[in-house]
């Protein structure tokens, strides 16, 4: 998971603590102020491992710029139905997500709010024909993938992803015995996953003997659907990607929306929460930061969080000097989500009627395809479909028109939604400056949920072991 690393990247074993040892230190600082900028699921569980390493004494406020927590994890009412606009899925092996959904007693549903038995059918359209597509009976649906794709290239995958997988959970074992990493790079190189970092998907999957169709018509549409690239994307987010269609465990979202995480968790940490308070600017005097608000607001405090995407870069500073590779300029991915209330058209996709179209339709690479994927994604009480299209431009009227007979309601979102995960070494470091800290530096490796809450665990380990010094 991500480039070259230096071992003084990593904060040494003598300097590494557990939450429980600093609660109790000596040398910890009584009780720090703590400014926490953002309020998605990267803020959220930073102010919650905050809590518990530093114990009640600490002072935590939450400033989010929006009317409500969640960032990224949002809902959105299609026509009286509730639908997840953003982050969606929560994987089983996700052990903080899974975790937080279960301590705040949450509870875990289908994506999609699928119905039956929550299996979802799923096809492949090359903007011709439908490339490869499973069937109800999961014996048929192997039979068609070994005749199209042939026998190893779906087992050297699923084991790659398995094997990338358990490389990736030894992160939990470091982080709560206190290891604290300086930058991603020294995360995933203690991890044994750096190299994926700096080849892209195609590299990866040719190295693990993965190559030809089952590249272009596998995976990179679960590419396209997941982060709207393809495997030219660096292999971390490949094999991310990958895991996330459930070749290595089973996926869930939570009932109510996700962005419930987020509030559970601020709500949970006691922490102060000022939404609709955007930050204009961080500056640092002696050993005191002062967070500077859009209206002109001063606030005081110890240490500043930021659990921003757009970092370091988005603010005014003053007394602080990040690294240059925190405040270069670094292209996200933009994701148009279309959520259509309606009926679609069938023959568009060739077939004979609605009911025959796959759940879910992933495209192949190929800029004359105007959409990444397109899906059903929920059922309305008055029993009309609401269906999902993702698309790297903004949808036409015409092609609304090309694909549904009627619709009854049409509402879009412009999402930067992930950063454009290119192949590098070059990413920026969770450590700011003293006493200035950055979770979402994560992003520039691989953006999921569970990735950045395990960079705010990382981040809170830090913040401990500077107060505890």
């Amino acid at each position: 998971m991500i480039g070259d690393i230096l071992l003084a990247d990593v904060i040494p074993p003598d300097a590494r603590h557990n939450a429980a040892s600093l609660r109790d230190s000596d040398n910890a600082m009584s009780s720090p102020n703590i400014a926490v900028i953002g309020g998605g699921i990267a803020g959220c569980s930073a102010a919650w491992f905050l809590r518990q390493a530093l114990g009640e004494g600490a002072a935590l406020t939450v400033y989010e710029r929006d009317a409500q927590l969640g960032g990224r994890l949002a809902t959105l009412d299609v026509g009286g139905t509730p639908v997840e606009s953003g982050g969606t899925i929560i994987h089983e092996t996700n052990r903080y997500l899974a975790g937080f959904v279960d301590h705040l007693g949450l509870e875990r549903v289908e994506p999609h709010q699928r119905e039956g038995d929550g299996s979802e059918s799923v096809g492949v359209w090359d903007g011709r024909r439908f490339a490869f597509r499973t069937h109800d009976s999961a014996l048929l649906t192997r039979l068609a993938a070994v005749w199209r794709f042939g026998v190893m290239a779906p087992l050297r995958l699923q084991r790659a992803v398995v094997r990338g997988v358990k490389q990736w959970n030894q992160v939990y074992e470091h982080l709560e015995r206190g290891a604290a990493f300086d930058s991603p790079s020294a995360l995933c190189s203690e991890l044994g996953l750096a190299d994926l970092l700096q080849k892209d998907g195609r590299q990866w999957l040719a190295d693990s003997g993965v190559r030809g169709r089952f590249v272009d018509q596998y995976a990179t549409p679960v590419g396209r659907i997941m982060y709207g690239q393809d495997v030219s994307m660096n292999a971390l987010g490949t094999s991310i990607a990958l895991a996330g269609a459930g070749l290595a465990g089973t996926l869930f979202s939570v009932g109510g929306g996700n962005r419930r995480v987020c509030e559970g968790l601020v709500r949970d940490a006691g922490a102060t929460l000022q939404t609709g308070t955007e930050v204009a600017g961080v500056s640092k005097a002696g050993a005191r930061f002062t967070v500077q608000l859009s209206d002109g607001r001063l606030a005081s405090h110890d240490v500043v969080v930021l659990a921003t995407p757009a970092g370091p870069a988005a603010l005014a500073l003053s007394g602080v000097e990040p690294p240059d590779s925190a405040l270069r300029a670094r292209p996200f991915q933009i994701t148009w989500a279309t959520f259509v209330k309606g009926t679609p058209r069938a023959d568009y996709f060739g077939l004979a009627s609605a009911g025959d179209l796959p759940d879910a339709v992933l495209t192949v690479e190929d800029d004359t395809i105007p959409f990444s994927s397109f899906g059903l994604v929920a059922t309305a009480p008055d029993g009309a479909h609401v269906y999902k299209l993702f698309s790297r431009e903004p949808v036409a009227e015409s092609l609304l028109d090309e694909l549904f007979s009627s619709r009854d309601v049409v509402e879009q979102i412009r999402w930067e939604a992930y950063p454009v995960l290119r192949p590098s070494s070059d990413l920026p470091p969770f450590r700011l400056a003293d006493g200035f800290y950055w979770v979402n530096a994560m992003e520039f490796a691989v953006s999921t949920m569970e990735t950045e809450a395990v960079a705010a665990r990382n981040v809170a380990n830090l913040v401990a072991a500077q107060l505890a010094s």
